[in-house]
């Protein structure tokens, strides 16, 4: 899977030009290096103790996060996406009735004990991110501004379906990414993806909330719907983490506060549009939106803080609640409820709980590492 999967027009980046057959075209490309070999290898010459070449001298220290420049992307992948969950742990209320259910993503950090393998971690989980599920009656409300937003399904209509992957092109037009310079960037930006999606997920699937269309024969989607949870959105959840990470990722130190509230507020419209545009396609009411910018920006903030936190000191994310069951019945969406763009924090509604600095939380090594090269892409 290449790192820039969804990013429209860059397909061929996967691949190292010149190198196509090398490992990839079978038998022709087998037996033509077997036979190059014969032809140039000679008689067997002993390495011995010393390695032949300067570039694997030396013993390699194991577990320096540098080391993650020698891997592909998708190996690194894997061990960046194993650091990041191993801080979070999600839990749910039990399934009732009679009180309106509500799903917790707790985070971790640790007691200040090593985290290079030499014993195992030891601390304390605390509760980051807490939903509760909107009462039936709200939801079929919010099915009124699902009906009235699809007049607008004719305008939208090219958006929407290019919105269907993740939206590169999109965050592309505002930040400018090329996959020769940004590569690492771009990494970052996947992981934040599948990140958001861990926690989106387990939500979905905790609170369960019906489909639009479940509910009402005439809302017919415009594209097919996702088969999970409703709430929260994860497209809108996806875009506002995407919109936070990347607009702290290429802040510059010399930037004045109007350049850097523009890029915010533009990346923040974008991720808004982005989860409205779910709403006038039929697979998403209003209350899904607000949710996932929540969660969004909870998560792309825990992503900048384990990435930026120093060694030592102790470094804290905001915690917040989404209460469902307060939400005004036909409260539409439009971005600007529940976040400031001047203080980049989220705002106290009757609906959603905000406490900042409340949660504790490690620096992860590698993905520090990775945000580091990402940083120099934009120097």
């Amino acid at each position: 899977m290449s790192a820039l999967e969804g990013f429209e027009g860059f397909e061929g980046f996967e691949g190292f030009e010149g190198f196509e057959g090398f490992g990839r075209s079978g038998q022709s490309s087998a037996g033509s290096l077997v036979a190059h070999r014969d032809g140039i290898v000679g008689s067997w010459v002993p390495s011995g103790a010393t390695p032949a070449t300067a570039w694997v001298s030396g013993e390699l220290k194991q577990g320096d996060p540098d080391l993650l420049k020698r891997w592909d992307p998708r190996i690194r992948r894997f061990v960046l996406e194993s650091e990041l969950l191993s801080s979070l742990y999600f839990a749910a209320d039990a399934p009732s009735l009679a009180t309106p259910h509500r799903s917790t993503l707790f985070t971790f950090k640790t007691d200040g004990s090593a985290l290079d393998g030499s014993n195992a971690p030891k601390g304390a989980w605390s509760t980051f991110v807490t939903m509760t599920r909107p009462p039936e009656a709200t939801l079929l409300k919010q099915l009124d501004l699902v009906n009235g937003y699809a007049d607008l399904r004719a305008d939208r209509a090219r958006e929407i379906l290019a919105q269907k992957s993740p939206q590169f092109s999109f965050w592309g037009s505002v930040v400018p990414l090329y996959p020769d310079r940004h590569a690492r960037t771009i990494e970052v930006l996947q992981l934040v993806l599948r990140l958001a999606k861990y926690a989106e997920m387990n939500f979905k699937h905790a609170l369960c909330v019906r489909r639009a269309h479940e509910y009402s024969p005439q809302i017919q989607p415009m594209i097919q719907t996702p088969i999970h949870g409703s709430l929260p959105s994860g497209h809108s959840t996806e875009a506002h983490a995407v919109a936070r990470v990347l607009c702290k990722l290429v802040e510059t130190a010399g930037a004045t506060l109007a350049k850097t509230l523009q890029l915010r507020q533009l990346m923040m419209r974008q991720a808004a549009r982005i989860a409205i545009n779910r709403t006038i396609a039929g697979v998403h009411y209003p209350v899904d939106s607000m949710a996932g910018q929540m969660l969004g920006l909870a998560i792309g903030e825990h992503f900048i803080q384990r990435a930026t936190a120093g060694t030592t000191a102790t470094v804290k994310v905001a915690s917040c609640e989404f209460h469902g069951d307060a939400y005004p019945r036909g409260e539409d969406f439009t971005g600007a409820e529940i976040y400031d763009v001047q203080t980049d924090a989220l705002k106290a509604t009757s609906y959603l709980t905000s406490v900042a600095a409340a949660v504790p939380i490690d620096k992860a090594p590698n993905l520090a590492w990775l945000w580091r090269e990402a940083r120099k892409e934009w120097a």
